[in-house]
């Protein structure tokens, strides 16, 4: 990949506050991309000192503003939206796998704007000197040789006064999951795939919020790799006023994070919750798995990030594993509903085969709903036994929901007899509501994308369901 420090064509108008790269020129097919950094401190040399929170943005200038069809406009390696996308680092430049790592714009904000913003806490970083840089890659798909990167750094000096740390900002739950009605009608929300710092998130949230659920299953993923900055930035602003009713499971592109303070997966996931890497260390707390009762119900969260890889019959045997039969074991409820981020089952070729090590001792447990999301689309499967095959009798309903708010699967790769109902052209979530022996279920949507295209706002009336019915427990 080469780098942007090719000769300018012309160098971008700075500001005070601002900071350009010059314009890069792909030889390929002569497209120019330029980006402009601004903050709310000074840019000086020597750096500025800062503490604390500040408001950090970029704004990419295209040229053409529609990209070629070969053209590839983002970050490398991460997932492409249509407008593009933005990654942060700090003290790394080129790959963004490192403990540099901040988060990755998917969206721009406004809508269309190119204009790309967010806060930096400082607090994650130890005092001194640090180079902050955004980078964003234009080029070729088909001759990644040819791709250029354009990288703009600033330098800061971070003081914050000693002892400082960042802290989560739902610390005051302490770890502990949201108290539990046992009463009838019980509404859960339940959606995933949506902290990309997307208009269509903002959308999904405020129609959870006019619901006013007693629940809100978030079925994880918050993006690009789960990292602190992406759960303040993305998740907290739009899910997070709900997380005193908030029941989490962790999604696979959490494992994709490092950060400055951990080397471990899913750091971001486990500082945001205050959970342990393990079953809960107390009744009535939260961690990797863990079960509660709810509405009469039983309900499980799960973590498939963590299933062994090499079958399903050594599954018994993990933490997770001898925590979960146990548990089925102990429970006395005629209703039981599991989720977790991966499917086992979808259309999409996202699906999770070794999710089955899930489904063999809820099937054996005669639970009833799963719940998951991973592929950013909307599917409802008929009931189906621990082998996959139709079991009107014993079988569980699957359930995907992964339309909080990131780009739609814009293709299906299959049509499976046993999909009973599919949509990937709306944004939204599932509305359950748990009554004694049987649920109602109520797919509704806020937004819709006629293109599949990742990047529509077009209005959809988010009081008509597209998909409603009811499963009754065995």
């Amino acid at each position: 990949m080469v780098a942007a420090t090719l000769p300018a064509v012309a160098p971008a108008v700075a500001q005070a506050d601002q900071t350009c790269s010059q314009i890069a020129t792909l030889p390929t097919d002569g497209s120019q991309v330029s980006m402009c950094v601004t903050t709310d401190f000074t840019i000086s040399d020597p750096p500025a000192v800062i503490q604390g929170d500040h408001q950090i943005s970029a704004h990419i200038n295209w040229n053409p503003l529609v990209a070629p069809a070969d053209d590839q406009r983002g970050c490398a390696g991460q997932r492409k939206t249509p407008s593009g996308c933005v990654s942060w680092a700090v003290d790394t430049s080129g790959s963004l796998t490192t403990s540099g790592y901040l988060l990755t714009h998917l969206y721009d904000s406004p809508p269309n704007s190119k204009t790309y913003p967010f806060t930096w806490h400082t607090e994650d970083w130890p005092n001194g000197i640090h180079t902050l840089y955004a980078q964003i890659t234009l080029g070729s798909i088909s001759q990644p040789s040819k791709q250029v990167t354009v990288s703009v750094p600033i330098k800061v000096d971070i003081e914050n006064p000693p002892g400082t740390v960042l802290t989560s900002p739902v610390a005051f739950l302490n770890g502990k999951l949201p108290p539990f009605a046992q009463t009838t009608p019980y509404v859960i929300a339940a959606t995933g795939d949506g902290a990309a710092g997307s208009s269509m998130a903002q959308k999904v949230g405020s129609m959870i919020q006019g619901w006013n659920p007693n629940l809100l299953m978030y079925l994880g993923d918050v993006y690009q790799r789960g990292s602190r900055e992406e759960f303040e930035n993305f998740y907290q602003p739009v899910f997070g006023p709900m997380a005193d009713i908030t029941v989490p499971t962790v999604g696979n592109h959490e494992y994709k994070t490092w950060t400055t303070s951990s080397n471990s997966p899913a750091d971001g996931y486990f500082w945001y919750w205050g959970y342990p890497r393990s079953a809960p260390h107390n009744p009535g707390d939260g961690g990797e798995y863990y079960s509660f009762n709810a509405g009469g119900w039983h309900i499980i969260s799960l973590d498939a990030n963590i299933l062994p890889t090499n079958g399903t019959t050594l599954f018994k045997d993990t933490p997770q594993g001898q925590w979960l039969y146990a548990d089925l074991a102990a429970d006395t409820h005629r209703c039981t509903l599991a989720f977790w981020h991966q499917e086992r089952f979808s259309d999409v070729s996202l699906r999770w085969p070794a999710a089955s090590a899930f489904w063999i001792p809820l099937y054996a447990h005669n639970a009833d709903l799963i719940i998951n999301a991973h592929v950013h689309a909307y599917e409802r499967w008929q009931p189906l036994n621990a082998a996959g095959a139709l079991d009107k009798k014993r079988g569980m309903t699957q359930f995907v929901v992964g339309t909080a708010g990131n780009v739609l699967s814009q293709d299906w790769q299959t049509h499976d007899s046993r999909s009973a109902f599919r949509l990937n052209r709306y944004w939204g979530a599932l509305r359950l509501t748990l009554h004694p022996g049987y649920a109602q279920y109520a797919f509704y949507s806020p937004v819709w994308n006629p293109n599949g295209d990742g990047d529509s706002n077009s209005s959809h009336d988010a009081t008509i369901p597209m998909d409603a019915g009811v499963v009754p427990c065995h």
